[in-house]
Parts: C-alpha cells; structure tokens; sequence
C-alpha cells in the first residue's frame, strides 16, 4: 500500500480522464475467497485531484469467464457502498464521487483488442456520455508491445506490469525514465524476484545498512 506507487501508476493510466491526482487512500483492502486460487486481487481507492475533486476506485487483478459481469458488479458494488441507505434523493446536494474501474487481464479476451480499453454509460445511437459518474479501463497486457524509441509513462507502467517476476525483461530505458513511484515499485518486484537464499542475503545487508550504529563506523 504505497501511494507514490499508486499515483503514478493511476495518473499514468487516466491521463484524459481526469486532472492529475495528488493524493490516494487505501480502503477495503482483500483477497476474495473465490480469488484465492486465481492470483486475484482488489483494493478500493479513495483519490483527490489538484481542483479537490474525489475520485473512488475498485481495483482488479484477473481473468475469469464473464468478466465484463463481473466488473460491472464489482464497480456497482462500490456504488452501493457509497450511497446512505434509504437516502432521500431530493435532498442530495450533489451527485456521488465518480467511480472508477481499473481491471488488469493477463490473458487476452474476446472484444479486447487494445492494450487498453475504456468503457462508459452511452447514449446507443450518437455514442454521447449519457452518465458521468463511471468509468471501466480494461488493461490487456498480452497485447502490449513495448516500443523503446517513443517510451510513455504509461507505456512504462504496462511494460513492468507485464514483466512482474520476470525482471530479467525490463527495458533499460524504462528504469531511466521512473518516477520515484515506479522506481521504488521495480525495486520491490526486484526483490520479490530473488531466490528464498539471496533474499536473505539481501534483508540481512538492509537490516547493516539501515541500522545507525553501522552507518557511524
């Protein structure tokens, strides 16, 4: 739960959705039961834009039959948590925080063609946004391709998400280019990469180096 991580991996994703974010809260952090066995992850995210705007969004690692019901009930299932019971609509203020979906497919599906897609509530016929308040980003890594010589910040997000355990695939020029969210993020999958023997090797020389009394010698 880092969240210079986070705002530049969501910052990277959504830049022609919204203004940039600048700040990020954890919420409802779980591993659903059914996902246990399918690498599945979700988290919510309770973000601010520059202009205080907020932004809620439900996070999604994986790849089942009927995703796209699936995603509509996870981001409805935000909805619901966010609107008071029995609320009485004539008396709202405003309408709820805009909520986003972000949905990362490690296997290509059928309708997904681009490494991403975004979806919305339109109007059928002129394709107009017809309701504001969601949206679904549909992120298949498989169909990425890494184009060293026109490198996004985005781009850079997608290439390490795909790569994740597979350090070894990591463009040089990708590290170059990091923010401090995605630097401390490669350095983290790093690790996570290492073998259980040089992995104590390296908590031990960070526990040396962190530790004050050795930094005085």
């Amino acid at each position: 739960q880092d969240e210079d991580v986070m705002k530049s991996f969501l910052n990277a994703i959504l830049e022609d959705e919204t203004e940039r974010i600048t700040s990020v809260k954890f919420e409802n952090v779980e591993i659903p039961r059914d996902f246990i066995n399918q690498r599945g992850v979700t988290f919510d995210l309770h973000c601010t834009t520059q202009s205080g705007d907020s932004i809620l969004i439900e996070m999604q690692n994986s790849c089942q039959d009927y995703f796209k019901t699936r995603a509509n009930y996870y981001v409805y299932r935000l909805l619901d948590s966010k609107i008071e019971k029995g609320v009485e609509w004539n008396k709202m203020e405003k309408d709820i925080d805009r909520i986003i979906g972000i949905f990362i497919l490690g296997e290509k599906m059928a309708d997904f063609d681009k490494v991403l897609t975004c979806t919305a509530e339109c109007d059928v016929e002129t394709g107009k946004v017809f309701w504001d308040r969601h949206r679904k980003y549909f992120l298949t890594l498989p169909l990425f391709k890494l184009d060293a010589k026109n490198i996004t910040t985005k781009d850079i997000w997608i290439n390490l998400f795909k790569n994740l355990g597979r350090m070894e695939n990591i463009h040089p020029s990708v590290v170059k280019r990091a923010d401090e969210g995605l630097l401390r993020l490669i350095e983290k999958a790093k690790v996570g990469a290492l073998s259980k023997d040089d992995r104590a090797v390296y908590e031990r020389r960070s526990q040396i180096y962190g530790d004050p009394a050795v930094l005085k010698e």
